[in-house]
């Protein structure tokens, strides 16, 4: 879609679904009609998160690894403020206000995006349109790049999404839990500091030594030692901006036309979720029998996949 009516476009019309999907998720009348409204926020989300990238690539190709890693931080900082801004302001005003103020605030910075932001280029011609997407939905280098990391996309929102459940599994409180758990998203600015300063002339020694390092720091917390914890919140939160934004910038050089490239980070997206959600599912299985060697299961496995992709990602570098 992207391609057909520009990133910029593609990107603004996710934020208006997201905005206008959470409004109407205020009045539903039963769960399933919430249910679906919460699907609609899903898909502004698709829309919006590789269209964006796509307009950073338009604006300025030069530094698109440098600017990747800005947007990721932006959505870690983004996601940690709001959980903490919802939680206490909760205590004051009904979570329906709060949809609504946010649905309104989003749509606001929709109307400022459409001013600001140049428009993106398109694709003219219909045969080739669907001639190109066709070679990238069936690109080798393109499916096994995104197989290599797609054991590290499981492991990261696994990571996620379990370290606050693991806080309380090591008998720290509740609200301590929650900081943990917030720690793996605002590390992203310690991320985005340590990006800026990476020499990247070897991006594919860099790439598979930084996977090591969070895979093996994971495991250990099979370790069980409670404020271990704290250094895997930081580093794991860290390690992820840098990650993604590498192997998107890899799509970005993969990429002959550039509005071709929100195409290619979606399929990327598409299949690291497939797998990924998978390995989150074996993993909780897994953290139900034992919340320790869990880890080691889910470190291990993260790095079975790279092999995959090495190749690929040695001649694209």
């Amino acid at each position: 879609m992207a391609a057909r009516i520009g990133s910029k476009n593609t990107a603004l019309s996710g934020m208006v679904i997201m905005s206008i999907s959470v409004i109407f998720s205020i009045f539903s009348p039963n769960f399933f009609i919430f249910l679906i409204s919460r699907f609609l926020v899903g898909v502004g989300s698709a829309f919006f998160f590789s269209s964006g990238i796509g307009v950073l690539n338009d604006l300025d190709n030069s530094n698109s690894s440098r600017n990747i890693a800005s947007f990721n931080t932006a959505f870690s900082i983004g996601g940690g403020a709001g959980v903490i801004i919802y939680s206490v302001a909760n205590i004051y005003v009904q979570w329906q206000l709060l949809l609504l103020y946010g649905g309104i605030v989003t749509l606001i910075f929709t109307v400022i995006a459409f001013l600001m932001i140049p428009i993106s280029p398109m694709e003219e011609e219909k045969s080739d349109f669907i001639k190109n997407v066709k070679g990238r939905i069936t690109s080798k280098p393109l499916i096994l790049l995104s197989l290599a990391l797609s054991g590290y996309w499981g492991l990261n929102f696994t990571f996620e999404e379990y370290e606050k459940p693991f806080a309380v599994a090591l008998h720290f409180m509740q609200t301590t839990s929650g900081l943990i758990g917030s720690l793996t998203l605002f590390s992203g600015i310690l991320g985005l500091l340590v990006f800026k300063r990476l020499s990247l002339n070897r991006p594919s020694r860099i790439l598979p030594a930084l996977l090591l390092l969070v895979s093996l720091s994971i495991a250990l917390q099979a370790t069980a030692i409670s404020y271990y914890i704290f250094y895997t919140a930081i580093m794991g939160g860290a390690l992820s901006v840098i990650l993604f934004s590498l192997e998107y910038s890899y799509v970005i050089k993969l990429e002959q036309e550039q509005r071709f490239v929100p195409l290619g980070i979606s399929i990327m997206n598409a299949i690291q979720i497939a797998v990924g959600s998978i390995i989150t599912f074996a993993f909780g299985y897994m953290f139900s029998l034992s919340p320790y060697y869990s880890w080691v299961a889910l470190g291990i496995i993260s790095l079975l996949f790279y092999p995959l992709g090495y190749g690929t990602i040695r001649k694209i570098s």
